[in-house]
């Protein structure tokens, strides 16, 4: 409860301290008249300021002010406190015996402060975001603590500038204490996150001294001791100021020599934290304090200086609420690299104004006019990464579709195991995406040239142009190696566009990033190819099971091997990936009720929790096909069924299957009918890949003691089927001999048939009571 009470007394404080120097800022104009006196105890002015109201008046260095609202100059409160002129509503000025008297009420406020009032809004907002961002984290706390520092400090300023005590007060403690918070908060925040522990013993003695020296100006509101105070307040600040900020990057860059070596998250934080403190700080300290010490006046003035003090409580608190601490320095490189390419317009611009306004030229003009187109460019280039490829799709479609087909390629890759299948997964989207006449991928062997094409082009050319080394000058085809390998040479061929032009420099360099992926899975087809020829070849010699029941033992052992590898590998899927994705779909809902997200994250978050969930019904899916547990609980016919129609939806044909009459089966073992069950899976895998039909047909039935299993097509027919297979010796042939395989393990019979109208028929039979079980 008393913790409760302090914060809303702290809270109620704040607020009335904000509507008072607002108050103050908008109320009153800021005059920027500064006096001292002369030998005969006159008032003459000594500063105008000309960023003032001041400026704007008839009065010059050296006027004598005789009255201040009616009144002895020395009885208006604020020449009595600071020597200067503010909040005055008349001013009566002597100069070569005239006395006129100025109305500065008739005049409007000036700007100036309302930037400091802007930025300070924004840092408060900074900190309040942050302190509701991560309640939590005490480093998270202290930090939001710094920026409420510099936020009131940036909203006193305009009514400090107006003589405002309490705006003096609260400006100058403040910038006594702000870098001695912030080394509290390097305190904490390291020990948080690396258990690195910095000196803070002198903490609570500079905290004396900072409330000491808040004490001291309350002895403001005592007019005889305002102006002595006052003399040394703005020096002592600035001082402290500055020690506190070399004091802060000492400390970072001690502890990251210290902690360098390491190469962790840790060093890159340091080096992050000492860079953004650097770039906030540093330009304020070089341009205006410093000189503000030696001289009495500013270099540039800290109304400019201070736009880089912005950079720390937007940076950090990005950063820190989205747990990215460790991307500032990426942030700034990058930054960075965008202000190497501004310094020339910059510098051009700064040039150009010098040559044509060569007689009202001032230094501060010169240095707005540099920095100014500086920073803006700096921020505009900054942004175009993100604005680029955040609207890619309209700015660039063109670069946009070429991206996504990259990304849709790459990712199909993985898939292709089979020469034919980089027709259908990689080039027919290449000769898409180019909009090209035609595409081919080409091999060529020491003895012979294989192809594979898309659209239209002529392969014998291409052969011919290929056995005479011309491919890659020929004027009308773009000839790209893919790889180079002892037995072959792999090609990606492309023809002109449709539009009557060659592919340009953008298409040709996606095409070669894509060659990279390619020559990785050509490598792959490679490999399978020579081990499936050694497979076919060691099949080819066994003969027949029932005349060699010796060699039984050999398909048994492939087919237990098999079973009990897509046994484990279902296992692992289950039992490791899915309650993976189980527990991060449970984190990303308790992430999504228990944080304050905005509209935006929610919805994405929304998202990436319905793609796990499609991530593991899919799982599921394969763990039945490698698994299928339903063949013991509901058996075969039913299990086949749920099989066909869940394929149903991802099969470009439509099934059809009846089983009926053949439960007979039903009887039979277990492994018996597994084996039946992946004769099911191969043809329909074989159909999805190089049918080309719109129906399928599946029919069980029993007749006679044997077992029927027919699957029929209107595909492209049993002829280029085979061609294929023959031609390929990829996925689809392996497939068709464990059909084959699996049927003569089962003393059965199978007859393949091609239908005149197109099409082809399978038609398996097995004997129902001497089936061989494994």
């Amino acid at each position: 409860m008393k913790k409760k009470v302090a914060i809303s007394i702290f809270v109620s404080i704040l607020i009335f301290v904000q509507i008072w120097c607002f108050f103050i800022s908008f109320k009153y104009p800021y005059i920027g008249l500064y006096l001292e006196t002369n030998p005969n105890q006159e008032w003459i002015v000594r500063e105008i300021d000309k960023k003032s109201l001041s400026s704007e008046l008839d009065i010059k260095l050296g006027d004598r002010i005789t009255e201040i609202d009616g009144g002895a100059p020395e009885d208006f409160w604020t020449v009595a406190k600071w020597r200067a002129i503010e909040q005055a509503h008349s001013v009566t000025v002597s100069r070569d015996g005239q006395e006129p008297k100025l109305l500065l009420t008739n005049h409007a406020s000036t700007n100036y402060g309302i930037f400091s009032l802007f930025s300070g809004l924004v840092t408060l907002f900074l900190a309040l975001l942050l302190y509701l961002k991560i309640p939590n984290s005490p480093s998270a706390r202290l930090l939001a603590f710094v920026f409420l520092a510099i936020g009131l400090t940036w909203t006193g300023i305009g009514a400090s500038s107006r003589g405002d005590i309490i705006g003096k007060i609260l400006v100058t403690s403040l910038m006594m204490a702000i870098p001695f918070i912030f080394y509290h908060f390097l305190v904490i925040f390291f020990q948080e996150k690396g258990k690195i522990s910095l000196p803070k013993k002198a903490l609570k003695y500079v905290y004396v001294l900072i409330g000491l020296g808040f004490g001291i100006r309350l002895l403001y509101f005592i007019p005889a001791l305002a102006y002595p105070i006052y003399l040394y307040n703005g020096k002592i600040s600035l001082l402290f100021f500055i020690i506190g900020f070399l004091l802060n990057i000492y400390m970072l860059t001690y502890i990251y020599f210290k902690h360098r070596k390491p190469k962790s998250y840790l060093s890159s934080i340091i080096k992050s934290v000492w860079i953004s403190l650097i770039i906030s700080f540093l330009p304020s300290i070089i341009l205006s304090f410093i000189p503000r010490l030696k001289t009495g006046s500013f270099f540039l003035d800290e109304e400019f200086t201070s736009l880089f003090i912005l950079f720390l409580p937007i940076s950090f608190t990005y950063l820190i609420a989205a747990d990215r601490l460790y991307d500032i320095g990426l942030v700034v490189r990058r930054f960075v690299s965008a202000g190497m390419i501004s310094l020339l317009p910059s510098a051009m611009l700064t040039g150009a104004y010098v040559v044509l306004f060569s007689e009202d030229v001032e230094v501060k003009h010169l240095l707005f006019i540099f920095f100014a187109p500086l920073i803006l460019i700096s921020l505009i280039l900054y942004s175009m990464e993100y604005v680029t490829t955040k609207f890619e799709s309209f700015l660039f479609p063109r670069k946009s579709m070429l991206h996504t087909t990259l990304k849709k390629i790459s990712k199909n890759l993985g898939a292709i195991s089979s020469f034919r299948e980089l027709k259908d997964i990689v080039l027919v989207d290449i000769v898409k995406t180019l909009d090209v006449i035609g595409g081919a991928i080409v091999i060529q062997y020491k003895d012979e040239i294989e192809t594979v094409h898309e659209g239209v082009i002529n392969l014998e050319e291409i052969k011919q142009l290929l056995s005479s080394s011309s491919l890659q000058q020929h004027p009308f085809y773009s000839c790209i190696e893919i790889n180079h390998h002892e037995d072959y040479t792999g090609y990606l061929v492309m023809t002109g566009k449709k539009t009557n032009t060659m592919l340009g420099k953008e298409e040709l360099q996606w095409l070669n990033l894509i060659i990279s992926y390619l020559a990785v899975s050509m490598e792959n087809v490679h490999l399978i190819r020579k081990l499936t020829s050694k497979l076919q070849q060691l099949a080819a010699q066994l003969p027949n099971e029932q005349s060699a029941q010796d060699i039984q033992w050999f398909r048994k052992l492939m087919f237990e091997l098999q079973e009990e590898e897509r046994i484990r590998i279902a296992n692992d899927l289950h039992d490791t990936t899915m309650q993976d994705l189980f527990f991060l779909k449970r984190r990303f809902i308790e992430l999504l009720e228990g944080q304050l997200l905005n509209k935006d994250d929610k919805e994405q978050l929304n998202n990436i929790i319905n793609f796990i969930e499609l991530i593991n019904t899919g799982l599921r899916q394969s763990c039945f096909e490698l698994h299928p547990h339903l063949l013991q609980e509901i058996g075969l016919i039913l299990t086949v069924q749920r099989l066909l129609d869940k394929e149903t939806y991802n099969c470009p044909f439509t099934i059809q299957f009846t089983g009926v009459s053949a439960y007979a089966i039903e009887n039979r073992d277990l492994v018996s009918k597994k084996h039946i069950f992946r004769i099911v899976q191969e043809l329909l895998s074989n159909a999805k890949k190089h049918s080309h039909a719109t129906e399928v047909t599946f029919t069980m039935t029993v007749e006679a003691g044997l077992f029927y299993l027919s699957y029929e097509d209107n595909g492209v027919g049993l002829d280029e089927v085979q061609a294929a297979s023959t031609r390929l010796t990829g996925r689809s042939g392996i497939g068709m001999e464990q059909i084959k395989s699996r049927v003569l393990h089962l003393n059965g019979d199978i007859e393949m048939n091609s239908k005149a109208e197109g099409g082809v028929h399978f038609l398996i039979s097995i004997p129902i009571i001497d089936v061989v079980a494994v």
